[in-house]
């Protein structure tokens, strides 16, 4: 049967709120459909971490998304439509799918642990002893889109300055504007870094700003996986002074390191960066600054689509098939 039934898509690449066009072409309707009811198109969210490489070992699973649709009831006599089923030899039933708009991204990777976000489409066949059969099943990749923020946001920490003794030493603070949360590659991220250290009796001696990729897995005890990616390293900054610093970070992929950012109800995978102000004293007396900015690198733009078939040919099919309106 699964060789007479055919599913196209006219895209392996959707975004949340996206529609998913489809046609499903079915050769020797009569026998092939002979033992069917109904004919569903069903969407499925699959979330998987695995600690290791190997499958069996699978410490965790989650179907967070499933959704049928139902593409036909062949069985309804009233709709003369369907009656085509039972006399063409070769029919194309064309379909729109309607993504949610909440849904999260696909995800594959392998390292530290095997973490999968992945999503199927499938045609399903419930027979006339109402069994569900998979005829057939095809991958789809779900993208989250950057939106583009112009809001310029703040973050900041301060705090006592400790010298000999633990004797305090002033305060110290360091800030930094920026933004928007949501770019994709070779998007330019702007940062705008402030040391203030008038009330400081200790200077800053390097300040390093670094991008990072941060794997957050949900379990009983939750694990933060976090990997930098790049690192810029700059001079410090004498006491008794506000110096403000403008630097830019690119994010462009040199190495293979960068995925894009999900957010699942297993794994979330998102980025940070991460401005480190560094004392004189080692940090004895724990008085270095740290600024984490969380972000997130989604998809913007589809350059190559992948396209299996142009929606616009559904038209032309019926000069070839027998087209199912639905």
């Amino acid at each position: 049967m699964g060789n007479k039934i055919q599913i196209q898509l006219n895209s392996k690449f959707y975004f949340p709120n996206q529609a998913i066009q489809g046609i499903v072409i079915i050769e020797d309707c009569e026998y092939t459909l002979k033992e069917i009811s109904k004919l569903y198109v069903h969407l499925q969210g699959e979330e998987t971490w695995e600690k290791g490489f190997a499958c069996a070992e699978s410490n965790n699973f989650n179907i967070f998304y499933s959704q049928f649709k139902l593409l036909i009831d062949i069985n309804d006599e009233r709709n003369p439509e369907d009656q085509k089923l039972k006399i063409s030899k070769t029919i194309a039933i064309p379909f729109t799918y309607s993504l949610p708009v909440n849904l999260i991204g696909s995800m594959q990777r392998e390292k530290d642990f095997k973490l999968r976000i992945d999503y199927n489409i499938s045609l399903i066949a419930e027979t006339l002893k109402l069994d569900r059969i998979t005829l057939k099943k095809l991958p789809v990749i779900i993208n989250q889109n950057a939106v583009r923020q112009n809001i310029v946001k703040s973050i900041s920490n301060s705090h006592v300055i400790r010298g000999y003794l633990n004797k305090p030493q002033g305060i110290s603070k360091l800030e930094c504007k920026y933004s928007g949360e949501e770019f994709s590659f070779g998007d330019q991220i702007n940062l705008e870094i402030s040391v203030d250290l008038r009330e400081s009796k200790q200077y800053i001696q390097e300040i390093v700003i670094s991008l990072n990729k941060r794997t957050t897995i949900m379990a009983k005890e939750p694990k933060v996986i976090v990997e930098q990616i790049s690192k810029l390293s700059l001079p410090g900054v004498v006491q008794g002074i506000v110096q403000t610093i403008k630097k830019s970070i690119l994010l462009f992929d040199f190495h293979s390191q960068m995925e894009l950012s999900t957010t699942g109800q297993l794994i979330k995978v998102d980025y940070l960066i991460r401005i480190q102000a560094y004392s004189t004293l080692f940090n004895i007396n724990n008085n270095d600054l740290r600024i984490d900015i969380p972000i997130n690198i989604f998809q913007r733009i589809i350059k190559l689509p992948d396209l299996k078939f142009e929606p616009n040919q559904i038209k032309n099919l019926s000069q070839v098939y027998d087209v199912v309106r639905l």
